[in-house]
């Protein structure tokens, strides 16, 4: 059971840090096709939250699916 926690803590750990790095990425895409001119500090700031905080909410429905395909998997086994 210790084993079975332990791989569920690491796949939400992965898939959270999955997710922050994905919306890290975007948002330096999102830097690069801005013109400067039109980005505030504010604005730039309220965005990068925005992208982490969507990176974070992909990294837990990522989660969610793992568990799911975990829960699914033993009804497509072979007998």
């Amino acid at each position: 059971m210790k084993r079975m926690i332990l791989g569920l803590l690491l796949m939400l750990i992965g898939s959270v840090a999955v997710g922050i790095l994905s919306g890290n990425w975007y948002f330096h895409l999102f830097r690069q096709t801005v013109p400067p001119a039109v980005l505030t500090s504010f604005n730039q700031a309220t965005a990068h939250g925005a992208f982490l905080l969507y990176g974070f909410v992909i990294g837990a429905v990522i989660f969610l699916w793992s568990l799911l395909v975990l829960a699914l998997a033993r009804f497509f086994r072979r007998a």
